[in-house]
C-alpha cells in the first residue's frame, strides 16, 4: 500500500508486527497438504503452519507458484505476509508445483483442496474442482481425508463423492474419507477468522469408520469453537446461508436507508436502535454501497439463477440482487446532480470493493464509476492500492486514476467516498478546503465525521441522511434571504 495522504490528521502508519498464533497445535502436528494456494488455500495453509503443522502448498498456476516462492503475496491481506514468512522461515510451510501432487498427496495426513468455483462472471463453475480431483485423488494414501474447502454449488455435492470415489476405483485405491470443511473468513480479517472462529462445520460425504471426521476435531480442538457435524449438503448450504442472510441484511439496511432518504430520517440513528434488538443484531446493518467482492454479489446471483432454474424461485434474494445492483448507480447520479454542472470533475475516493484488500471483484466503485461516464461527468479516482488503481482504469474507458489524494481532490468539482479506508477518514478536511473547489461531499459509507467535514466549509450527505444535507441548505437559504433583506432595508432608508 502506498504511503499516508498529506492530508491525513495523523500521517503515521501503524506498525503491523508478527503476527502471533491464537493457538498451538500442541501435541498434535500433521502433515498437510493444501491444493490450491488463492484466498481460501493461502489463508488456510499460512494459519495451519503457524500452529506448528507442516504445511506443503500445491499450486498449478506456474506465475503465482513462483510469486510465492520467491516470498511475495499475489494478493493483499493484513497480517498474511507476516504469517507466510514465519512459516517459511520456521520450514513449516512450503510451496510445490502441481508436477509434486503424487508424492505431497500420499504422505499427507489430510489434503485440503482449495480452488475456486466461481467462473468470475457471476456463475457457478465446477470445472476446476473436477480438474483437482483427476490430478488429486489417485494418489492419497488409504484412509486419508480429503477435505473440500472451496464452496460448491449445492446440487453438486454429491456429485463430488461419487466423483471420487469412481476415480479411487479406476486406480484400483480403496474409497477414503471425503469431507466438506467451509471457510467463513473476511477479507481484511481472514487471520483473525480463521484463528478465531464462531465456529467450524465439517460436512460428512463418505466417512463410514468416522476417520475424517476425528482427524479434523483433533485439528480444530485447540481453537475451542463449537464443531458442528452434519451432512455433506447441510455444511454446503450453510455456507451459502450464512453469506445470502449478510447480503440481505446489506440490502435490507439500504432499503431502509431510502426510506430515512424519503421521511428525512437518519439511518444510522435508525440502525443504532434496529441492532439493539438480539433477535437482529448490529453487524452488516450499515446503508452504502452495497456490498461485492468474490462471494456474496455471485452467491446471491447463482442463488437466485439455481432456484429458478427448479422451480422454486428465490424471490427474497432477488429483490437483495437488484437493491445491491441499484446503489452504486443511485449514488452516481445523486454525485452528478449535487454539483449542478454538464460535465463535472467528480473526485472518487476508494476503488476495492472494501478497505484492507486490493480486491477490485465487484467492487461497487466500478458501477459508478461507469454511471458517472455514461452521465457526461469525468471521475477521477484514487486508492491507497496501486494494483486496485492499475485494474480499475483497466476496467472503466473515461475514467481518470490518480497516484495521489491530491491530485483526485484538486479542482474537482464533487466529491464521493466510495470505500471507507482509514485514510480517507484521518482526512484533514481544512487542509483539503484549501486545495479543492469542491463543496460538496457525498459520504458513500456514513464513514466521514459529518462535523468536521461541514466546518471545513463543504455540504456533506451521507447514505440515508438526507436531512442532514436539508438542515444546512437551509441554514444556508435563511441566511442569504436574511442578508438581502436587511440590505434592501438599508437601501431603502
Amino acid at each position: 500500500m502506498d504511503g499516508p495522504t498529506p492530508f491525513s490528521t495523523d500521517s503515521a502508519r501503524p506498525e503491523s508486527g508478527r503476527t502471533q498464533a491464537a493457538v498451538e497445535a500442541g501435541p498434535l502436528a500433521l502433515h498437510l497438504a493444501v491444493v490450491g494456494l488463492g484466498y481460501v488455500g493461502l489463508v488456510t495453509a499460512a494459519c495451519l503452519a503457524s500452529l506448528g503443522h507442516t504445511v506443503r502448498g500445491i499450486e498449478a498456476d506456474p506465475g503465482r507458484l513462483s510469486e510465492l516462492q520467491a516470498g511475495r503475496i499475489p494478493f493483499h491481506e493484513p497480517g498474511l505476509a507476516d504469517l507466510v514468512a514465519d512459516g517459511v522461515e520456521s520450514g513449516r510451510l512450503s510451496f510445490w508445483s502441481a508436477d509434486d501432487v503424487r508424492t505431497l498427496a500420499a504422505e499427507a495426513d489430510i489434503v485440503f483442496l482449495a480452488v475456486g468455483t466461481h467462473d468470475g462472471h457471476g456463475r457457478w463453475q465446477t470445472n476446476t474442482v473436477q480438474q483437482a480431483f483427476l490430478d488429486v485423488v489417485p494418489w492419497v494414501a488409504d484412509e486419508t481425508p480429503i477435505v473440500i474447502r472451496s464452496t460448491l454449488p449445492p446440487d453438486y455435492v454429491p456429485t463430488a463423492e461419487m466423483a471420487i470415489r469412481r476415480i479411487r476405483s479406476e486406480h484400483r485405491r480403496a474409497h477414503v474419507p471425503v469431507l466438506l470443511n467451509p471457510e467463513f473468513t473476511r477479507e481484511g480479517l481472514a487471520i483473525e477468522d480463521f484463528m478465531r472462529p464462531d465456529r467450524v462445520v465439517i460436512g460428512v460425504l463418505n466417512d463410514p469408520a468416522g476417520v475424517g471426521e476425528t482427524r479434523l476435531r483433533e485439528l480444530y480442538a485447540p481453537f475451542g469453537a463449537p464443531i458442528l457435524v452434519m451432512s455433506g449438503v447441510d455444511a454446503g448450504l450453510a455456507k451459502l446461508g450464512s453469506n445470502l442472510f449478510l447480503a440481505t441484511k446489506i440490502s435490507f439496511a439500504n432499503e431502509l436507508g431510502r426510506l430515512c432518504d424519503a421521511y428525512d430520517g437518519d439511518v444510522a440513528s435508525v440502525m443504532s436502535a434496529v441492532g439493539y434488538d438480539h433477535r437482529i443484531g448490529r453487524p452488516f446493518l450499515n446503508a452504502g454501497l452495497g456490498f461485492g467482492g468474490s462471494c456474496l454479489p455471485n452467491q446471491v446471483t447463482m442463488t437466485v439463477e439455481a432456484a429458478t432454474a427448479i422451480g422454486s424461485p428465490a424471490h427474497l434474494l432477488a429483490a437483495v440482487e437488484r437493491i445491491n445492483d441499484e446503489q452504486p448507480i443511485r449514488f452516481a447520479r445523486r454525485l452528478f446532480d449535487l454539483t449542478g454542472r454538464a460535465e463535472p470533475r467528480l473526485a472518487l475516493l476508494g476503488l476495492t470493493f472494501k478497505p484492507d484488500t486490493d480486491d477490485m471483484r465487484d467492487a461497487p466503485s466500478i458501477a459508478v464509476a461507469r454511471e458517472l461516464v455514461a452521465l457526461g461527468a469525468r471521475p477521477v479516482a484514487y486508492d491507497p492500492m496501486s494494483s486496485a488503481r492499475r485494474r480499475a482504469a483497466a476496467l472503466v474507458p473515461g475514467l481518470e486514476v490518480v497516484e495521489t489524494l491530491a491530485e483526485a481532490l484538486a479542482s474537482a468539482d464533487g466529491i464521493g467516498l466510495v470505500t471507507e479506508w482509514e485514510v480517507f477518514r484521518r482526512i484533514d478536511w481544512k487542509a483539503a478546503r484549501l486545495l479543492t473547489e469542491a463543496t460538496i461531499v457525498l459520504d458513500g459509507r456514513n464513514a466521514l465525521d459529518e462535523s468536521a467535514v461541514t466546518s471545513a466549509g463543504f455540504i456533506y450527505e451521507g447514505i440515508g441522511r438526507r436531512h442532514l444535507r436539508h438542515a444546512l441548505l437551509t441554514e444556508a437559504i435563511v441566511e442569504t434571504t436574511l442578508g438581502a433583506t436587511l440590505e434592501a432595508d438599508h437601501v431603502a432608508v
